[in-house]
């Protein structure tokens, strides 16, 4: 790989999966573009799009009381923590704080809350740019981290109002105990918006306007004075396509019902009786329908004799054509065959009833459901389309009662077995965690240290760069190129798809760019060697990136150290394609050639050879030779002056 970085060093101009392709045969890649197509239609996969998410909810959003106190802490003191009930949208305030503060200056980013291996400390002051905007969300986190923010956290401001910077945390729930006394001042608590005003909201962006009348019914009043601000987002998607669904046809009324009849909780008292009156065989084909709703009956049939057998179910020994036929089974269980050949309960929202009772009510049997759904997704003839939903799910089911693990133990499962097949199942696995509200920094910890094992298996560790590339980088960039470069180093000669996302993920702006640099260690990693010299075949050519003296610093020591540690012919063509491009950056030269010259000069006797890589250089293109002889004057006279030699640099 090192080798490749050397040859290709002005190369480095890729979209950021398109280097997932290389070296994998094309079934293997055919599989690692599924993973990334599935997860492009559930996140999004830049970070320029995260401005379009913020936009997104700007538009839908209710400010809530509180929110003007908050505006004007934030405003004079560059820092407030917000604190809340849960269910009042702290997260949506903060973010709505910040996004109002957009002034094109600075970087819009959140802090990590994990704290890796980047320092020893909860709040590392080094993501600090000028200028930026950053959350910081601790409404998810234990008391311990808690309290070791808040210790940390008067010397974190001193350096956000020296940098200009500004700085929203969300509190944990029900922190008033533990938060310190000088810190109140800094604190203000908002309160849940009105819910009928936000399912309002969010109904006309999308082109429904009811009458005020039809939103005042009893079931929609009681439903918007509890549910929390989710829910009503959820709620307000659901009737959206129930309208898009009955296209011209319908109402409000009807697509609301609709709507509200998918929430389980309306169906759970009716599912519990329903279920006490089956037997094991008929409890069996209910929870394998729930789980493959308006599915073909013959996966249904699999997944419940399947499930029977997990279970140690008795089977019926009878032959088979005593059996009941499944028709009549299904008809038992209150399900039907529509008109597309899916099968589907009858009653609206009895599916994820379904699924909610049997994780509550069956909780000892948990284990067995993850195994279950492990063997399903297996099949070789179950459609992709199938197993998406069926791990969906599952993740709801499982995250809902507490067990993320489930997940992460499927992804292990499903690695290293399938060659490649389950890559984009693995991927959304980790992805359903990742996003979850409650459990997402306990995935992103899992991943963490995923990244540090050698040998993992390798659909694993390609599932790994997908979401850390493609997911985690949307609302944790930092932490994804923590991951992201953990990967790399461990990456083997021929799997280099870390490697290509990391330097994609760097690409995408100049606080991970830096970041990245910082992280370096050419002198103990060879990745990290080839890595310096891609990066630096970006910042060469990138005004923006060699004009920053952090840059320029940290590009020197980079240089310097693959010029002490690495062999000569791995950073002569780099070297040389370093000067042609300086060629091109005008005022800027006399910078360029200082880094590579201050780099030079800490290794001793590589001056000598940056000379002899100068010369060379000069008549291999004689049409710029009058340029490339002017350069290389300049850069003798600094070689000169690095040795003690005089007269003192010219300018160029």
């Amino acid at each position: 790989m090192t080798e490749r970085v050397a040859g290709h060093f002005g190369s480095y101009v890729h979209q950021a999966h398109a280097p997932l392709n290389s070296g994998d045969g094309p079934q293997y890649n055919f599989y690692v573009h599924e993973a990334v197509s599935r997860l492009a239609t559930r996140v999004r996969t830049s970070l320029a799009i995260a401005e379009d998410d913020r936009h997104w909810l700007y538009q839908r959003f209710v400010y809530p009381s509180g929110f003007r106190r908050a505006r004007s802490l934030l405003h004079d003191h560059g820092t407030v923590l917000i604190a809340g009930p849960p269910g009042s949208g702290r997260r949506a305030a903060a973010l709505i704080l910040l996004h109002e503060l957009s002034d094109g200056a600075g970087n819009f980013h959140e802090l990590p809350d994990t704290q890796d291996d980047t320092t020893d400390r909860a709040l590392d002051t080094a993501l600090i740019g000028e200028h930026d905007r950053m959350l910081l969300d601790l409404s998810s986190s234990d008391a311990e981290r808690y309290n070791t923010v808040q210790a940390e956290l008067s010397d974190f401001r001193s350096v956000v109002a020296t940098r200009s910077a500004r700085l929203v945390v969300v509190l944990p729930q029900q922190s008033d105990h533990l938060q310190r006394q000088d810190l109140h001042w800094l604190t203000t608590e908002i309160e849940r918006p009105d819910g009928g005003r936000l399912l309002m909201r969010y109904l006309r962006q999308d082109g429904i306007r009811p009458d005020p009348a039809d939103l005042a019914t009893p079931q929609l009043t009681q439903y918007t004075a509890d549910a929390t601000m989710e829910d009503l987002a959820k709620l307000a998607g659901q009737i959206r396509r129930a309208r898009d669904a009955d296209g011209a046809a319908g109402d409000f009324r009807r697509w609301c019902d609709r709507a509200m009849a998918e929430r389980a909780d309306s169906r759970k008292p009716r599912v519990a009786d329903f279920m006490a009156q089956l037997t094991g065989r008929q409890r069996a084909l209910a929870l394998s329908l729930a789980m493959f709703h308006g599915r073909d009956p013959a996966i249904v049939l699999r997944a419940a004799n399947t499930l029977q057998d997990i279970l140690g179910h008795p089977g019926d020994d009878r032959p088979r054509l005593d059996h009941t036929d499944l028709a009549a089974e299904f008809k038992a269980v209150e399900a039907g065959t529509g008109k597309d050949g899916g099968v589907r309960f009858r009653v609206l929202g009895y599916d994820a009833a379904i699924r909610a009772h049997f994780w509550t009510y069956f909780s000892d049997l948990r284990q067995q459901f993850r195994d279950w759904v492990r063997d399903c997704v297996t099949w070789h003839d179950l459609p992709q389309e199938t197993r998406k939903e069926l791990i969906g799910w599952f993740a709801e089911q499982c995250l809902a009662s507490g067990r993320p693990q489930d997940l992460w133990w499927l992804a292990e499962q499903w690695a290293g077995r399938h060659a490649g097949r389950l890559l984009a199942d693995i991927s959304q696995a980790l992805t359903e965690g990742l996003n979850h509200d409650g459990f997402g920094r306990a995935f992103r910890q899992r991943i963490y240290e995923w990244s540090l094992v050698a040998g993992l298996p390798r659909d694993l560790r390609q599932a790994l760069v997908v979401v850390c590339s493609q997911v985690m980088a949307v609302r944790h960039p930092d932490q994804a190129l923590v991951r992201l470069h953990h990967l790399a180093r461990a990456s083997g000669s021929g799997d280099d798809q870390a490697f290509e996302a990391l330097l994609g993920l760097a690409r995408k702006g100049g606080r991970l760019f830096r970041m990245l640099l910082g992280r370096l260690q050419p002198e103990r990693w060879p990745t990290d060697a080839a890595l310096l010299l891609a990066m630096a075949a970006v910042a060469v050519r990138t005004r923006g990136l060699f004009r920053s003296t952090a840059v320029r610093e940290r590009l020197t020591a980079g240089w310097a150290a693959v010029l002490r540690h690495r062999p000569y012919e791995e950073w002569r063509e780099p070297l040389a394609d370093w000067l042609t491009a300086a060629l091109a950056t005008g005022p800027h030269l006399e910078s360029l050639l200082d880094v590579v010259v201050d780099a030079a000069a800490r290794a001793p006797g590589v001056l000598a050879r940056l000379h002899t890589v100068a010369r060379d250089w000069v008549p291999a293109v004689p049409a710029e030779a009058v340029e490339r002889r002017t350069l290389f004057a300049a850069l003798e006279c600094r070689i000169d002056a690095a040795q003690g030699i005089e007269p003192p640099v010219p300018s160029l």
